[in-house]
């Protein structure tokens, strides 16, 4: 038993996910900054829970992405001469064929242009670089050795610039008529066509006795001249009076009627049926189907004999004229049917097909010779007939969904890191980066900080930051430690005018709380009480706060094991601002903004204002200096929260100001 996957669904999952871009938040964050030394004695990460809830514990900064940040993508194949490249056929599938050609018409500052090989005349090698494609031209570009393109898009060199991976680039968004993919024009004109009809099988010189002319090479082995064209009784049937002439050592028909069932193709490419045929005097008289065609089949005192064709007619079945027709019109137009003719070699052997229209809204069709009179008996009694068969447009038509007919299951996301914003650092370093759907960011007041706007961008500065009186540079230094120690306590135990955060609410109220001077009751808030509003708790009243202590031995017999320590390091030390003081104090010391990263403990506290204490090195047991913390600025990322989809570690990459690091995650389904 075969099973077979289509493209279809491979693109489908790539484009659910292009979806969820606009339906949920999806940020890039950069996560556990190691020193150098510290990325080579550690082990890279891995997919397991462990690694991805110590990423998601240890985010630093982040930006959202949105369907604005990603690009469909597909493999970049420039074109090169000399190659035979596939032609597009619906038989065969289209991740196996080297039918796409990428290139650039005026060097490296224009756009990438993308083109689709209809034809390859016939598996010949492409020798004329297919670039001079004028993009109004919405089907079909056809070049002098013989090859048919079919123009898709073209890629605006900074969208090149911004999502091009190694092998690979982005299909261009467009906005115009609610927005799309590829070239708006080519979409727009993009028809269920007859892409090409291929010979199958054809006996040599089997039309050696319908060359005209010359007959010296495809373009005129049938060609004939117009020399009179006058009307008839019958409404849109004339007779054209034609000048034949016969390939040397051949002699041509001259029976009533034996170039019947064929078509005389007029200069402009139109072909009409011809219904009747006569010799008389060496000239050959045809009796055609004209219509109301504003074509002339009549020579001019100034250009002469109008130089037609006298070609095979090629007989394709008709569009879907079942179907609901466009325009509330009662039947489906004559030109959604595709009109196609022979093309014969100097040797009178049908070589291709050619077309007057490729006809529209076709699913499935068949195409099939019509032989004039006297060839048809012979062919009959041989049983050697030509066989064609027809090869229909993908859905849509060719160009209508780059994305299918591409087959693109990649998809790259992409975001800038950059020191220009205050919410990225512009110092030390990162190392790993990861894709979160859906991650919790808060502000200081418990509110949602991720923008309602679905196409919105924003920066996360997920960093600890603390403000401290003084000038502390050299004291403090990038990539310090700190410790602070916190101890849980009863609400009864609590001492006026010292700052409390709320680790446990118990059975007290927000009404409760805001007695004491917190804003509510939700785990994390901070107050600090007066002796006055503590003395106010009911006895009944229970809860846990947790507040900062001075540094304890944690290897004494004493030791409280309610105690937490938290660590963090030191991610930044901002400039000293000599004139500015914490809020409250006018003592002319200044302050100093320091950023941490890792500062989390067990979780049941964070870091509060209040004496922290300093250390060189994480294993350090003996502190070089401690502080105060003043204020306090909490990171807006909610460790664990979201879903990690994928990250990925490198040697840590130093943060500046001056630099902007692209970051790219390309998906391949």
């Amino acid at each position: 038993m075969t099973k077979i996957i289509t493209e279809n669904f491979k693109t489908e999952t790539t484009h659910s996910l292009y979806d969820s871009l606009a339906l949920h938040n999806y940020y890039v964050m950069a996560s556990a900054s190691l020193t150098d030394p510290e990325f080579e004695v550690k082990p890279t990460i891995t997919n397991t829970e462990k690694a991805k809830r110590d990423f998601q514990r240890k985010v630093v900064f982040a930006n959202r992405v949105t369907q604005d940040s990603a690009r469909y993508m597909f493999f970049e194949n420039p074109w090169l001469r000399g190659t035979v490249y596939d032609q597009y056929d619906d038989t065969r599938d289209i991740e196996e064929l080297n039918m796409y050609v990428t290139l650039q018409e005026d060097g490296d500052t224009s756009p990438y242009i993308v083109l689709k090989c209809l034809d390859n005349n016939n598996g010949a090698t492409s020798e004329e670089i297919p670039g001079a494609v004028d993009a109004k031209n919405y089907r079909v570009v056809q070049t002098q050795d013989g090859y048919v393109w079919q123009y898709m898009f073209s890629i605006p060199k900074s969208q090149v610039e911004q999502y091009r991976t190694p092998t690979s680039l982005p299909l261009p968004l467009y906005p115009d008529d609610g927005g799309g993919y590829g070239d708006p024009d080519v979409v727009r004109n993009a028809r269920e066509n007859i892409s090409r009809i291929d010979i199958e099988s054809t006996p040599i010189g089997q039309f050696n006795q319908y060359l005209f002319g010359l007959a010296t090479t495809e373009g005129n082995a049938s060609d004939v001249q117009s020399i009179d064209s006058r009307e008839t009784a019958t409404t849109g049937v004339r007779q054209v009076t034609l000048t034949t002439t016969s390939v040397t050592g051949r002699s041509l028909y001259t029976e009533t009627n034996a170039y019947k069932n064929m078509y005389l193709r007029h200069p402009s490419g139109k072909l009409y049926d011809v219904l009747g045929s006569e010799t008389e005097q060496n000239n050959l008289q045809l009796t055609v189907r004209t219509g109301d065609t504003n074509d002339s089949f009549t020579p001019s005192a100034e250009s002469g004999p109008v130089q037609c064709q006298l070609v095979i007619k090629i007989l394709v079945s008709n569009s879907e004229r079942g179907k609901a027709v466009p325009n509330d019109q009662q039947t489906v137009p004559e030109e959604f049917d595709c009109k196609a003719y022979g093309v014969l070699n100097t040797e009178g052997t049908l070589t291709k097909i050619g077309f007057e229209r490729r006809g529209q809204r076709y699913k499935f069709a068949t195409a099939r010779v019509v032989y004039p009179p006297f060839l048809k008996t012979s062919v009959k009694a041989s049983g050697q007939e030509t066989i064609l068969r027809a090869v229909v447009s993908p859905k849509g038509g060719h160009g209508s969904d780059p994305i299918s007919e591409l087959a693109m299951s990649r998809l790259s996301v992409v975001t800038n890191f950059s020191g220009q914003f205050l919410e990225t650092p512009d110092a030390n370093t990162y190392s790993i980066v990861g894709l979160v759907k859906d991650p919790v960011l808060l502000d200081e007041d418990g509110a949602s900080t991720t923008p309602a706007d679905g196409t919105a961008s924003h920066r996360v500065d997920n960093r600890l930051k603390i403000t401290i009186r003084g000038d502390t540079s050299g004291a403090i230094v990038a990539n310090n430690y700190i410790e602070q120690y916190i101890k849980i306590i009863d609400i009864r135990l609590a001492q006026a005018l010292v700052s409390y955060t709320i680790t446990d609410s118990g059975n007290m109220t927000s009404s409760d709380f805001i007695a004491l001077g917190a804003s509510d009751n939700e785990v994390g808030t901070v107050f600090t009480p007066t002796q006055a509003q503590l003395d106010l708790i009911d006895a009944s009243k229970y809860a846990k706060v947790s507040h900062v202590t001075d540094k304890v031995d944690t290897e004494a017999p004493e030791y409280s094991y309610d105690l937490e320590i938290i660590t963090a390091r030191v991610h930044q030390v901002h400039n000293y601002l000599q004139n500015v003081d914490v809020p409250g104090d006018t003592d002319g010391l200044g302050s100093t903004e320091i950023s941490f990263v890792d500062y989390y403990g067990d979780f049941a506290s964070k870091f509060q204002k209040g004496i922290f204490y300093i250390k060189e090195k994480e294993s350090d047991l003996l502190s070089i200096n401690n502080k105060i913390a003043e204020i306090i600025s909490y990171g807006e990322y909610q460790p664990y929260t979201g879903d990690l989809l994928h990250f990925i570690d490198f040697s840590p990459i130093t943060r500046e100001a001056e630099k902007t690091e692209k970051i790219k995650f390309t998906f391949d389904f």
